[in-house]
């Protein structure tokens, strides 16, 4: 028992909680199993790598600050909202964010878009790729305070350090020359190796009433757009009386 102890502690020392936590049940299967000695340092080791890959998850996702749960798996593809299964499952590979290609999704109020971008912000925290949630007014808020504090440029750097940034509900209302100056900096920042989800109501032809000068909406449009997938959503709002009703249409058909 001092012998075990003893290694407890050397292994708290040595921050391996993985293996910690892992020891008793790991011993025992040694003991029941006959492990030979490589086999129960095989087994060991992929406890720490397992719980360090589960730590580093949490921590992605409490730094990403997500509004709401999503997940791609729990995405309704029975609901009529024009979504590609097979544009799904290729993007959930997390290809297009190592490739620095955007995600432009875009459709009419209570689709899902931006249950859509979570899931995929959520998907890519799970596979090991830091990412952040804004709501497009957040950002703004953020810019605004952080050149009052002298601290923009600090705020750009962090933006750019997530390898994906998801902007939600851009286009809620025009922006003021200030405001879209700041977003044109972090979009430019981005754009040669970053990934940038945007989620819209505002086809991109109409993003002028967004950004109402036509220099910097032209150089934002074609820092998002020039490399960017497009997912445009359509159908009735994805509200709880809504999927009843429709459902039960379905059903009765």
């Amino acid at each position: 028992m001092e012998s075990i102890s003893i290694i407890n502690n050397q292994l708290t020392d040595l921050k391996l909680s993985g293996i910690h936590s892992a020891l008793p049940t790991r011993m025992k299967q040694a003991r029941e199993e006959d492990l030979g000695y490589e086999g129960f340092l095989s087994l060991i080791l992929q406890d720490e790598m397992d719980f360090r890959k589960s730590n580093r998850v949490i921590r992605l996702l409490k730094r990403a600050s997500f509004k709401q749960n999503a997940s791609l798996e729990t995405i309704d593809f029975s609901f009529p909202r024009d979504l590609d299964k097979k544009l799904i499952k290729d993007l959930a590979t997390c290809q297009f964010i190592r490739d620095g290609i955007n995600l432009v999704i875009s459709g009419p109020t209570g689709v899902g878009k931006s249950f859509l971008a979570t899931a995929f912000g959520n998907n890519a925290c799970r596979n090991g790729i830091t990412s952040a949630f804004f709501k497009m007014n957040t950002l703004i808020e953020q810019t605004l305070l952080s050149r009052a504090k002298g601290t923009y440029l600090n705020l750009l750097k962090r933006l750019y350090s997530f390898d994906l940034l998801v902007l939600d509900d851009f286009g809620i209302k025009p922006l003021e020359p200030q405001q879209y100056q700041d977003l044109y900096d972090v979009i430019d920042d981005r754009s040669v190796n970053k990934s940038t989800i945007i989620t819209t109501q505002v086809p991109v032809k109409n993003w002028g009433e967004i950004i109402p000068d036509p220099v910097t909406c032209e150089a934002v449009t074609d820092r998002l757009i020039s490399k960017a997938i497009k997912i445009q959503m359509k159908g009735p709002t994805y509200r709880p009386e809504t999927i009843k009703k429709i459902k039960t249409k379905l059903d009765k058909d």
